[in-house]
């Protein structure tokens, strides 16, 4: 183990690291200059977010099609956010490697390959590989897309234009439902929808390639410098048996830190309990309040238009919330809209009446529809900036829970009412609860940056 001196190591942190992005805030020609970049961007976050929430609106059809359990048509779905799992570290190895356009566009090209395999080829297996192959690609897309925002805005507008770039997500959410119907009502095989999908995804290739991103700035360093931070990296990656890791110094820093797991389960129950709940909602209308029975054909039409709803008010909260994330706290603001949720999850489960279930679960989505920007924004502002990429890629990988919150309701549910006919989806949701809970307890966690030891 190589001991670097406390002077050495001050010094080593506090000079910037190399491919450090210049930031365009304070020059207003180059704010202009990224203006298409910046629809690009917006044009990204409504295909992925299009690609990525459509399974609330296919996981019907998954289960009718192949003859499988509800809980067993999410997993497949799941398999989807697992991806973020696996891949979402070495995509920011990726950045580091190959700078954030060429990530892009290679996560881009491999989300057009499962897209379109996902359109031929049908079978239970084969779509579970393809929506995986789909989660590869979005999860480098998002991986980008997140700090790139960071790079086009200024710090006291980040959380902001976040905010703003992912209510374009919610719009894509929104349509995604609505094209499975559009496409039904066409006769077409609902599998018709990733043809769709697949030309968002080229039509955002071409948009990507043609942008001009912010330039990297190559710093030069003395010899001294150089060796003091092969020395600090040598003690980063040997110093209790961690795997050397000369490439990413900085990503091996922040993983030693307690704290950034914590906002990391934040980001980990905040997606799974929403995408899980729009991927059970059409389950939870038919098993309570057997809508088939009573509206016949029309049926599918409202759940696929209440799980829009779910995403639609998920769009209006991040627009309305744009208009006050940068007059109150973070914090504060997550505590409200996890009290919302519950009020209003509250009123869906305990009454019987179809009604109040179709307004109060999107109203569930309308108030957990900041916490995405806000954990990730607390998360960035408890280290310092050239910590970015790397807090991305780890908050990208909690984006995993997707993969298991949905299930972990379904099954509760079956296992509640000990039959995989009608599950018991008022106790399923208990685990979403539990959920809103910790997001509160998200909102108490350090306030002051740490300073990497």
């Amino acid at each position: 183990m190589v001991i670097v001196p406390k002077s050495k190591l001050k010094k080593y942190y506090n000079f910037r690291m190399p491919e450090t992005e210049i930031k365009p805030e304070n020059n207003p020609e180059e704010k202009n200059k990224y203006l298409a970049l910046s629809f690009a961007i917006a044009f990204g976050y409504f295909t992925f977010g299009a690609i990525t929430n459509v399974a609330g609106a296919i996981i019907p059809k998954i289960s009718e099609t192949y003859n499988v359990s509800p809980s067993l048509s999410v997993v497949l779905a799941a398999v989807f956010f697992i991806a973020y799992g696996f891949t979402s570290l070495p995509w920011g190895l990726v950045i580091t490697a190959a700078g954030k356009k060429k990530t892009l566009i290679y996560s881009t090209l491999v989300t057009i390959l499962g897209v379109l395999l996902f359109a031929n080829i049908s079978g239970f297996i084969i779509n579970m590989i393809s929506m995986f192959i789909c989660g590869i690609g979005v999860t480098g897309i998002q991986v980008v897309l997140n700090p790139l925002v960071n790079d086009i805005s200024s710090p006291e507008k980040y959380s902001r234009n976040l905010t703003i770039f992912m209510v374009l997500m919610g719009a894509g959410s929104y349509c995604a439902p609505q094209l499975v119907t559009l496409i039904k009502n066409l006769n077409l095989p609902w599998t018709f929808s990733y043809w769709v999908f697949s030309v968002l995804a080229v039509i955002m290739l071409v948009l990507i390639s043609l942008q001009k991103f912010p330039a990297a700035a190559k710093e030069e360093h003395s010899p001294d410098e150089v060796n003091l931070i092969n020395e600090a990296t040598a003690t980063v990656t040997h110093h209790e048996n961690l795997p050397a890791t000369k490439s990413n110094p900085v990503l091996e820093l922040l993983t030693q830190q307690p704290l950034i797991y914590l906002y990391a389960l934040g980001i980990f129950l905040y997606v799974g309990v929403e995408v899980g709940l729009a991927n059970t909602l059409s389950f939870y209308l038919e098993d309570k309040y057997k809508i088939t029975e009573t509206l016949g054909v029309t049926a599918e039409a409202l759940k696929n238009t209440t799980i829009s709803n779910y995403w639609g008010a998920l769009l209006l909260g991040r627009l309305l919330s744009s208009l006050y994330l940068d007059k109150i706290s973070s914090r504060l603001a997550i505590q409200i809209h996890a009290v919302l949720a519950c009020i209003a999850l509250f009123f869906a489960v305990s009454s019987n009446d179809l009604n109040v279930a179709l307004w109060a679960l999107p109203a569930v989505a309308f108030s957990i529809s900041i916490m995405f920007p806000s954990i990730y924004g607390l998360t960035t502002k408890s280290f310092a900036p050239k910590y970015a990429d790397a807090i991305s890629s780890i908050l990208c990988t909690a984006i995993i829970g997707g993969a298991f919150i949905g299930p972990l309701i379904a099954k509760v549910a079956e296992l509640a009412q000990g039959s995989l006919e009608v599950p018991n989806w008022n106790v399923g949701f208990i685990v979403a609860f539990a959920c809103y809970a910790y997001l509160f307890v998200v909102s108490l966690l350090p306030a002051a940056p740490i300073k990497l030891k």
